[in-house]
Parts: C-alpha cells; sequence; structure tokens
C-alpha cells in the first residue's frame, strides 16, 4: 500500500494546501517530491503570511477522480529563493515546467511540506483508507538515469518517428523489397546517440556560455548542468563517447550503403554547425535552417534512401513538411525567449520578426504542411496513406488560437505543444502506412492506386 501511495504522489502535480494564521485560506499549487513536497509560494501572499504566523498545514491532493484522493497534514519550511536551492528548484522545474514562468517572475519562495500523516482513500471498488508516514528521504521523485536524461530523450521522437516513416515510405512506394530491420534498427540506435550528443554538446555550450538561467525553460531542461547533477568535466566526457559511438555506427551504414552519404553529411553538418559556441547557427538566427536540414533532408531522406527508397519531387515535399513542423518547436522556444536571447547576444528569426511576425511564421509552420502533404499524393497517389495526418487538424487549430492570443499563458509552453502535435503528425502518418501495408501482406489482390 505505501509504494501505492508514493507513486500517486509521484503521479500527481498539484495539490490544495490549507493555512490558518492570519485567517483560513486554501491555495492549488504545484508540487514535485525532494526530501518533502516541494512548492512555490507567492512573496506578500496571504499563504505566505499565514504561513509565517502558523506553518501547519492541510493538504489534499486528487486526481481528476471523486474516488481517488490523498489528505494529509503536514508542516511547511520556506526555504527561499529558487536560485539558491539547486535541488529543490530543479526537481520542481523538470516535473513541473510550468513553474518557470513563477520563478523567472522573481515574485516566488520555495517551500517545502514535510507531512506528519498522509491518508490514502480510494472508493473505486471496495471502499479503504489508510493512513501512511513516510521519511523524508523516501519522499522522492523517479529519478531518470542522470546520463540518460542528458541526452534529453523526450527529443528523440521527432527523429525516430522521421526514421521510421522514411522506411515505411520506401516500401510503400516500392513493393520489390522488403523494409531491411538490421538496417532500420542500426539506423535508429547511431541516430538516437548522435541526436543526443548534439543536445548534451548544445546544453553544455549554453551553460558555459551562461545563456542557460536556472529559470530557464529551454535547452536548460535537461537540467543536469544547471542544478549541478552531473560534474561538467564528466558531462563532456560522456558525451563525446556518446557521439563516438553513434558516428561509428554511422560510418559502418555508409560503408554498407554508401548511397546515404549526402544524408549523413547534411544532418551531421547542421547538428555541428548548429550548437558551435558564439558562432553556432542558433546564435545567429540560422537554427531554424540547421533544424529544417537535418530533420528534413537529413532523417527522412536519409532513412528514405538507406531502405532502397528513391528521391523524387513528392518525397521532397514530404520532407519540407516535417523540417518545418519541427522547426515550428524551436521557433515556439525562440519565440518565448525574445528577451533572454537578447540578453544573451542570441539572435533568432524569432527576434527579427517581432510579436506579430513570430505569430504569422510560427502559424505558416503549423499549416503548411497539409497542402505540401496533400500536393505529394496528387503526385504519387500510392502515397495516400500519409494522409493520415490530416486527423491532426483539431490540434493545429488549438495551437492557432494559443499562438494568436497573447493573454494566453499556454503560448509560453508552444514548444513542448508543438512538440506533441509534431510527433502526433507523424505518429498517424506511419499508423496508417503500418495499417495499409498490413493489408497489403494479408490480401495481395488489392489493387493500389
Amino acid at each position: 500500500m505505501q509504494s501505492e501511495v508514493l507513486n500517486l504522489l509521484r503521479k500527481g502535480r498539484t495539490m490544495v494546501i490549507s493555512t490558518t494564521g492570519e485567517t483560513l485560506w486554501s491555495a492549488k499549487v504545484y508540487y514535485a517530491l525532494e526530501g518533502g513536497l516541494i512548492f512555490l509560494v507567492e512573496k506578500g501572499s496571504l499563504t505566505l503570511k499565514n504561513l509565517e504566523k502558523n506553518n501547519n498545514v492541510v493538504f489534499t491532493i486528487d486526481f481528476d477522480t471523486p474516488d481517488l484522493f490523498i489528505q494529509g497534514v503536514g508542516k511547511v519550511t520556506v526555504l527561499g529563493e529558487p536560485r539558491d536551492f539547486h535541488k529543490e528548484r530543479g526537481t520542481l522545474l523538470y516535473k513541473v515546467p510550468e513553474d518557470t514562468l513563477f520563478v523567472k517572475s522573481g515574485h516566488v519562495l520555495i517551500a517545502k511540506l514535510l507531512p506528519d500523516n498522509i491518508r490514502f482513500s480510494d472508493f473505486r471498488g471496495q471502499p479503504k483508507k489508510t493512513d501512511n508516514k513516510f521519511k523524508p528521504e523516501e519522499l522522492t521523485e523517479k529519478k531518470t538515469f542522470r546520463y540518460w536524461r542528458a541526452l534529453r530523450p523526450w527529443s528523440f521522437q521527432q527523429s525516430v518517428t522521421s526514421l521510421v516513416f522514411g522506411a515505411l515510405l520506401a516500401f510503400q512506394v516500392s513493393f520489390s523489397f522488403r523494409i531491411n530491420i538490421f538496417l532500420l534498427l542500426l539506423s535508429a540506435i547511431s541516430l538516437v546517440l548522435v541526436h543526443g550528443a548534439f543536445n548534451a554538446y548544445s546544453d553544455y555550450f549554453d551553460f558555459a556560455l551562461k545563456t542557460d538561467k536556472p529559470e530557464g525553460m529551454g535547452s536548460a531542461g535537461a537540467r543536469v548542468l544547471i542544478d549541478r547533477i552531473i560534474p561538467t568535466s564528466k558531462f563532456l566526457v560522456y558525451t563525446t563517447a556518446v557521439f563516438v559511438v553513434g558516428l561509428a555506427i554511422g560510418i559502418y551504414l555508409i560503408f554498407l550503403r554508401p548511397v546515404i552519404i549526402p544524408y549523413v553529411l547534411i544532418g551531421l553538418v547542421a547538428g555541428v554547425v548548429y550548437g558551435l559556441p558564439k558562432f553556432g547557427w542558433k546564435r545567429i538566427a540560422l537554427g531554424d535552417l540547421a533544424v529544417f536540414l537535418a530533420f528534413g533532408p537529413g532523417i527522412f531522406l536519409g532513412s528514405l534512401v538507406l531502405q532502397g527508397g528513391q528521391v523524387g519531387i513528392p518525397q521532397i515535399l514530404i520532407a519540407f513538411s516535417l523540417g518545418m513542423i519541427i522547426v515550428a518547436i524551436l521557433h515556439g522556444n525562440n519565440w518565448r525567449d525574445i528577451k533572454d536571447d537578447k540578453e544573451a547576444g542570441v539572435k533568432t528569426v524569432a527576434q527579427y520578426l517581432g510579436d506579430r511576425g513570430s505569430m504569422i511564421y510560427y502559424v505558416t509552420l503549423i499549416w503548411i504542411s497539409y497542402p505540401l502533404f496533400i500536393l505529394a499524393v496528387l503526385l504519387d497517389p500510392r502515397l495516400f496513406p500519409i494522409l493520415g495526418a490530416l486527423l491532426t487538424i483539431p490540434w493545429a487549430v488549438r495551437l492557432t488560437r494559443i499562438a494568436s492570443n497573447s493573454k494566453n499563458m499556454k503560448r509560453n509552453l508552444l514548444d513542448m505543444l508543438t512538440a506533441n502535435f509534431t510527433s502526433l503528425h507523424i505518429y498517424f502518418s506511419v499508423i496508417f502506412l503500418i495499417i495499409f501495408l498490413a493489408l497489403i501482406s494479408y490480401f495481395p489482390s488489392i489493387n493500389l492506386p
């Protein structure tokens, strides 16, 4: 039972705390587990005034259902400024990026709730209530292996799905061969290692040049350097080892399929020039171009050719589409960070376009993928399964509304929301391709368009 309660505490993101000092008051806050329940409290707020007079609190955590919730009592210690508590701040912002908006304002303090008792109520089946006590050291988030986290693995879904998309598309257009699973697995491993190494190198240079700040949401996302989780010396050795292994596998693939050389070079050059210190493309408003080249022509077309596919105008249109919607992720980040990047001496497309221009540019990047996919299918009807991506139009509408409303707080989270949209865009295309290819294998008599 204790383990189930701990897992639920880790799953939750918000809690309601009730305080009484000057008066009775409740507040809903984001939290994370780090030797207690870590949360932010606004300076000058009634919650803070109450805590200063009486640090005993009651708290409730629910899970959007009336038959499962956690209640408890405990004491709160107001630790101080978030910048002074690396571990606590890092754990909270890693779990709840939304809190970055409040940390950046400078109007909050970080606090820790130590529960005296936690009551777990479960009415989903046979009603049960249990009282639980945890030692502070038990109240921790589920730890991601720090060296794996350093590679920013959540970014791999775009690159790996683009790779799979290219392989499946090669098979869809030419049924004279089967997908080489060995080559697909090797290319995926190489891609993940090299992509992760480029992510880590970019983080290192941003940290060393003080482009990243403790309250940052951008490349500080891995937070292993900014929160002192991995020493910089070990970080560089590890990152270089990851890159060398990934590159070695890539060279082996080139030996097997020399035809992929141009696409490997496109991806490698784009990755290298993107994150270089001081003169990297991300710092001179060419980051969008580097990302476009790496994820469009580099990964997608490289995978297509590796599996024996041919590059024509339809395939180039699809590559351009994928490159643009992935650039939209970067632009969402750069748009939000215009002020921070300017202070750090980093130039981006978003800076030159300004707020209004950035909104138009972002919306264009999101929507241009649909006509490009449709045109590709008109030129080659065999590609029709990729139109499954049209199912993501409701998400595109939602993102457009957020981007168009300067008062919408979710505009600050556009990079994460766009990453989810981009993944869905590719997932739907891949799923429809898999379904169609499965039908072809079971019913060979199906007539192709």
